[in-house]
């Protein structure tokens, strides 16, 4: 689509060349190769008629003009992305929307698995997509490129709308044969530990950011991509981990393993939706946040 002869597709080039500063990451981020996005700076160049980004070693540097443009552009596209292309009424039973979604694995397992089964019955053309937590995701968050974000409240970014949907607590789980009994706060530290920490940057679930505030020293034997592979990272040693207790129940019908109470009480996990707010009258998110609600509150009857 043309306006005023700027192809607006090379608008969404400029803000990925713009915020990556580098052509191969603008091509990973866009899904393009780097000659078209090369072709497609070019052509950016022509139309503005200045260089916009130019080359420093490695890190492509905004001239003045491409400054001056970054602000009205990424006003531009929130505005196509929350406003304009998600306008107009949505109809589960017709609609063919993409659904992006963000959330680990505990809050698909434990919510989102059932609500998109449930989903396939009311609304047969709708497809999702799930990504995991992590600083890509919190970025796409911010371009509204995605629809909802499931995460924990310390994670929330307090600049967008929020709703809680459900709250956990955490267990200690071990290898049933390793025969554990009371786990002490002693016991505890005194073991070896499987951690899970999610995305490249390597993010800490908030029960760990807890445990690190406490005055003991941890031994962590094992780091694991997802709280799904805490199981296997015990089963068969004495090592603990910390799990929410939803999962942990959920993963004692598949490993053998025992679910022990802390010590004392750990904060309640509260997990919460999250959207841009510029979808906050996009009837298509409003379906996906009653599913979600209706859902989560049916598991706690």
């Amino acid at each position: 689509m043309r306006f005023d002869g700027l192809d607006l597709n090379l608008l969404v080039a400029f803000e990925a060349l713009s915020e990556e500063r580098n052509v191969s990451a603008a091509a990973r981020r866009l899904n393009l190769t780097q000659p078209a996005v090369t072709g497609a700076l070019n052509r950016l160049r022509d139309y503005f008629q200045d260089d916009l980004l130019v080359l420093h070693g490695r890190k492509m540097h905004p001239t003045p003009k491409a400054e001056a443009l970054a602000g009205p552009v990424k006003r531009a596209l929130l505005q196509i992305r929350g406003e304009i292309t998600r306008a107009g009424n949505f109809d589960p039973a017709t609609s063919n929307r993409h659904f992006l979604l963000v959330a680990s694995d505990y809050a698909y397992a434990i919510s989102l698995a059932d609500i998109i089964a449930h989903a396939s019955h009311i609304a047969p053309l709708v497809t999702f997509e799930v990504i995991p937590p992590s600083g890509i995701a919190t970025e796409r968050l911010e371009r509204a490129e995605v629809d909802l974000v499931i995460t924990v409240q310390p994670y929330a970014n307090s600049r967008y709308p929020t709703r809680e949907l459900w709250r956990d607590t955490d267990v200690i789980i071990s290898w049933r044969d390793a025969n554990y009994g009371t786990i002490s706060e002693e016991v505890f530290f005194a073991a070896g530990h499987a951690v899970a920490t999610f995305g490249p940057d390597r993010r800490p679930s908030v029960t760990d950011q807890h445990i690190a505030k406490m005055a003991h020293d941890r031994r962590v034997e094992v780091l694991l991509p997802s709280f799904g592979d805490l199981c296997r990272g015990i089963v068969g040693t004495r090592r603990l981990a910390t799990m929410h207790r939803r999962y942990a129940e959920h993963f004692a019908k598949l490993y053998p393993i025992a679910i022990h109470e802390t010590w004392t009480p750990f904060p309640d996990v509260i997990q919460i939706a999250q959207w841009h707010k510029v979808r906050d009258s996009d009837p298509g998110v409003q379906w996906m946040l009653e599913m979600l609600e209706n859902g989560c509150s049916e598991k706690t009857q």
